[in-house]
């Protein structure tokens, strides 16, 4: 297929590109930003590190209007539905109002009596088209195929809907697409600043994820196994020791007899601290701990200083919370041995060499055995100096394990991992933050925003926070109401999706009557308009064209034929080639992170746009092959059909009759071989239309 560039163009081709905003000034979105505040003179969170807090109600702002904007454009461009609007109203056997002003029970229920107490309408509902794109892309990271369309659209029944939510859930890409989100949660990566995981590694972290959600293991459980976890961080099996550095060699590349395995054990190698005591390594991941399943991002300030005079204006918590508190929860970790025996080393010659993989295995607690950095089973050494955070000088010298948030009795017999699982995951916190960052993930905004910044003190309306503070969450009697749900269910995370896409709530429109004051995200009274992911651009082209590909991403996961199933978004496509070289540039343009420091964003740029129109993997997949695709299936049909089947393949809908007319004069202008050209164009034009790039 042949190079576009905008002045070489037919008249048409422009026209279908130019209905809607360049990916330049229109889509910009802030999805997946985590964040922790700025504390003046703090050494170890330097500006620009991921530790460093820059959140406050203008940043809050300053994003609502971004996204405000993005939706507006966006729909400005995206035909209206022919269908009639569907206005919001309570299903007939929605819980109602039980008791209390502004009591509620159930999404829909909440949201209504809150926009209502604000006086601001509701958007209509979507339409089918609509709602089966999003729900697609949400639930699978796919669009849907013309086929899916047409049956969809053709089907009559009244609980279509309902009917699709549990198939989508049921279907082998929900565990794909959301192994995806939750490796970005918990940064799994082949190298970060203090551990090289290495692809085995990352692998197998991987492989845990993806296995334990296609088997829908309960998240709180999920949550035990990865703080507790013993083995390899590969997940293969090795013996004690090796003979020689050439019999280690022999084993570690037989992968065919010893494969790479699912393991959660990557998790805690992901904390690995090098440079300090081993305290570093137990403060890490105290942090990533509280983070991750507490969405509580502030303990990292604590695990440096006192909250007192420096988190006064953050969270209320955190300025009255002391680092001898969050201590007790590093202490849970101190069962750890140092990194240094986490590799076993063989002998070569006359000389040590470390192994590529990391073993995790806790220190007795019956031990007393004191290592050289002044560690102590089942103790945190409170007496330090140097490393990765400041010196650690308190009277208390060793600090034994205690939960900050709750009571928490130490049972000498129980593995200390074991037992921060256990009162990490029965904290009624662990439920919220779960419920808030899936939440967050279908409505690119939390009940609580930042989604990892929970401020603890500021949750119960029936005690509000003291002095000048507000209560935290946007809804807070839905964010208990789901948060109940999600442990009644059994930690069920399908259960969760399932009652969020259900909701009216998440089928309402993105398009909205009157004028839309950016404030009002926060009331979820319209959906967010949001380009798509890299991953979610990668196979939508994939999709859309009909044409199909494969990755090597490493030896254990070979032939991968989709991005949503890649295990990483750092260097995971191999090859020269002019595919594989296209397609990850398409995937850096659209700003997929490194799962280090830099997160996932939504913000647009000229580079995305630029990548649509001429990357080679994008003008590969718009063009016509012999060896099938969706123009090969479409070519012989009328140019009716084969312009309604495209329009099916790449937007999830039918033409409008204007559509349909002006694209059948297009490719009527020519024949045979000319009549083909022309269709590729519209492939293309279509590819990069906004409606195309954009989940609304």
């Amino acid at each position: 297929m042949r190079q576009h560039s905008r002045d070489a163009l037919p008249a048409w081709t422009l026209a279908v590109l130019l209905a809607g905003p360049a990916l330049a000034e229109g889509l910009e979105a802030i999805n997946g930003e985590a964040s922790v505040p700025d504390h003046g003179g703090c050494t170890f969170f330097s500006p620009g590190q991921p530790g460093r807090f820059d959140w406050s109600q203008s940043e809050d702002l300053r994003a609502m209007t971004v996204r405000a904007k993005a939706t507006r454009d966006a729909m400005a461009v995206i035909p209206e539905p022919r269908s009639s609007p569907v206005p919001f109203r309570l299903q007939t056997d929605a819980r109602q109002v039980t008791a209390g002003a502004m009591a509620c029970e159930g999404i829909d229920d909440c949201v209504q009596q809150t926009a209502e107490a604000a006086g601001i309408p509701l958007a209509n509902l979507t339409a089918d088209a609509e709602f089966l794109r999003r729900l697609r892309l949400d639930l699978t990271g796919r669009i849907p195929t013309r086929h899916e369309v047409v049956r969809f659209l053709a089907d009559p029944s009244d609980n279509k809907r309902q009917g699709l939510v549990d198939s989508l859930l049921g279907m082998p890409e929900w565990a794909d697409r959301w192994a995806l989100f939750f490796g970005d949660l918990f940064r799994n990566t082949v190298r970060t600043d203090g551990v090289n995981r290495r692809v085995h590694g990352r692998d197998s972290l991987h492989l845990y994820l993806l296995e334990s959600l296609r088997s829908n293991k309960p998240y709180d459980r999920m949550v035990r196994e990865m703080l507790a976890a013993e083995g390899t961080s590969d997940g293969r099996v090795y013996p004690d020791s090796f003979a020689s550095f050439e019999e280690y060699e022999r084993v570690y590349k037989d992968l065919q007899s010893n494969p790479v395995r699912a393991s959660p054990v990557g998790y805690v190698v992901g904390a690995r601290t090098p440079g300090g005591p081993p305290q570093d390594t137990y403060d890490a991941l105290a942090y990533r701990a509280a983070r991750d399943f507490l969405g509580m991002s502030t303990v990292d300030c604590v695990l440096c200083h006192d909250g007192k005079g420096r988190l006064d204006g953050v969270s209320a918590w955190g300025a009255r919370a002391t680092r001898l508190e969050v201590w007790g929860l590093a202490a849970f970790f101190s069962d750890l041995p140092p990194i240094r025996k986490w590799t076993p080393r063989v002998s070569r010659e006359s000389r040590r060499v470390p192994v590529r993989y990391f073993v995790i295995q806790d220190r007795p607690s019956t031990s007393r055995d004191i290592d050289a950095e002044g560690g102590e089973p089942g103790r945190y050494l409170a007496w330090t100096q140097g490393g990765n955070r400041p010196d650690r000088l308190h009277e208390e010298r060793r600090v034994a394990p205690a939960y900050p948030f709750a009571a928490s009795p130490v049972d000498p017999q129980v593995r200390l991992r074991e037992q921060v699982g256990f009162y990490l995951t029965s904290d009624p916190q662990f439920a919220r933050a779960a419920v808030n960052y899936i939440w967050r993930e279908f409505f690119a905004r939390g009940l609580v925003e930042p989604a990892d910044q929970f401020d603890p003190d500021r949750l119960d309306l029936a005690a509000p926070p003291a002095g000048e503070w507000e209560v935290q969450p946007s809804h807070p009697r839905l964010l208990e109401w789901l948060a109940n749900g999600f442990r009644a269910s059994g930690f069920d995370l399908k259960w969760l999706m399932r009652e969020i896409v259900t909701s009216q709530t998440y089928q309402l429109s993105s398009r909205y009557d009157g004028v839309f004051n950016p404030q009002y995200e926060r009331l979820y009274v319209r959906h967010n308009a949001r380009r798509l992911s890299a991953e979610q651009i990668h196979d939508a082209i994939l999709i859309a064209s009909g044409r199909r590909t494969s990755y090597d991403v490493s030896p254990t996961l070979q032939n991968v034929p989709l991005a949503m199933q890649l295990p990483d978004v750092n260097n995971v496509i191999p090859g020269r080639g002019r595919n594989a070289v296209g397609a990850r540039n398409l995937l850096w343009a659209f700003l997929p992170g490194d799962r280090r420091r830099t997160p996932r964003s939504g913000a647009a740029s000229p580079l995305q746009a630029l990548n649509l129109m001429n990357n080679p993997f994008v003008l590969r997949h718009a063009a016509y092959s012999a060896n099938g695709g969706t123009l090969a299936e479409l070519i012989t049909e009328p140019d009716d059909g084969l312009v309604t089947g495209m329009y099916l393949s790449v937007l999830g809908r039918p033409p409008s009759a204007d559509e349909l007319e002006m694209a059948v004069t297009y490719l009527g202008e020519g024949r045979n071989r000319q009549r083909r050209d022309r269709a590729e164009d519209l492939m293309w034009a279509l590819l990069n239309r906004t409606e195309f790039y954009t989940n609304y």
